[in-house]
């Protein structure tokens, strides 16, 4: 669907409301729409997501997910935009605006912002986390499961080789991965920004929530978080241009240390094992373009700049490599 036929939609859907388009997002499995609604005096925002590579009950269960994070969770530091409808079969799903900034951006320094806000958001990502595991938590019985497809075969051999670990790990909990927690899916929203920076001032919120059922341990998501700080580091206004206003080790840290304080657990060196055997495999699986599928140029491009700098990550001789040294909780 184009801009066009998704304002008619729209339209239809909400009888009497002018539907203007204000921006349009092309990602690799989705396009996102942000349109205006718009009737007298009102004026409402709303983000509508079609999906391009799912099926439809995939979409739906996309929703499912959005709707409970956002029933259960509410209160004034975490939540998530506020689901509107979902039609599973065209592949599209419609949520409420949120005027925030992705943290990526922020950890990419396309804006300023100062150390002691990262290190706000970094305590509330780990709150944010640790709630929707508490949330998506699975019975203790049940088998580990991610995708039998080849496309996830590294995350898959990593969990089978760390089956005997899972055992020893303080952090027991059966969950339903949220399997892309990333700084790309977390929005900071300053609810008062004229004043100074202050942790009650800000509000988080999750996006693209997951899409199949997974089953894991909380690690794989610990793992994925890391991974993406990582990554971050390897664009150029870090790589290339020498900007450094924060360090990955010591905001993981802080990210952890809070996931950990509400979670009430404290991660011995089997979870940290885990979580640093899992991280291996999403550098591996990051670098597998036949995963991408058939997706033109991008994929291709994107594997070209990874394989510049990503076999040094993997050789790295010591799995704990630059490991954030658990208990500090300085600023990031």
């Amino acid at each position: 669907m184009n801009r066009g036929e998704v304002q008619k939609y729209i339209e239809e859907r909400y009888p009497g409301f002018k539907v203007l388009g204000k921006k349009t997002i092309f990602c690799r499995n989705s396009c996102i729409f942000m349109l205006d609604l718009c009737q007298g005096q009102i004026r409402d925002k709303i983000v509508v997501k079609i999906s391009r590579n799912y099926q439809p009950h995939e979409v739906a269960l996309e929703y499912a997910n959005l709707s409970r994070f956002y029933n259960s969770c509410k209160d004034e530091f975490v939540s998530s935009p506020k689901p509107l409808f979902v039609d599973a079969e065209k592949g599209i799903l419609a949520m409420s605006h949120v005027q925030g900034v992705n943290l990526s951006y922020m950890l990419h320094e396309i804006r300023p912002a100062s150390s002691q806000y990262l290190s706000y958001a970094a305590d509330l990502s780990g709150i944010a986390l640790a709630r929707y595991h508490a949330l998506f938590s699975r019975g203790e019985g049940e088998p580990l499961t991610i995708d039998a497809n080849a496309r996830e075969d590294d995350i898959n051999q990593s969990l089978a080789k760390s089956r005997e670990r899972m055992d020893e790990c303080n952090l027991k909990t059966m969950v339903t991965p949220f399997f892309d927690f990333t700084s790309w899916n977390i929005l900071i929203k300053d609810e008062k920004p004229q004043n100074v920076a202050s942790k009650a001032n800000i509000r988080l919120f999750l996006i693209d929530f997951p899409r199949l059922d997974y089953v894991c341990t909380p690690h794989l998501d610990l793992a994925r978080f890391r991974f993406g700080l990582e990554l971050i580091k390897q664009f150029p206004p870090a790589k290339f241009f020498g900007l450094n206003r924060w360090e990955v080790d010591s905001f993981y840290d802080r990210f952890l240390c809070s996931y950990c304080r509400e979670m009430h657990v404290t991660l011995n060196q089997d979870d940290l094992w885990l979580i640093a055997h899992a991280r291996k495999a999403y550098i591996r699986r990051a670098m597998d373009l036949t995963r991408k599928g058939r997706c033109g140029w991008q994929p291709k491009l994107e594997r070209m700049y990874l394989q510049t700098f990503s076999r040094d990550w993997l050789d790295q001789g010591d799995i704990f490599s630059k490991w954030p040294r658990m208990g500090r909780v300085g600023e990031a």
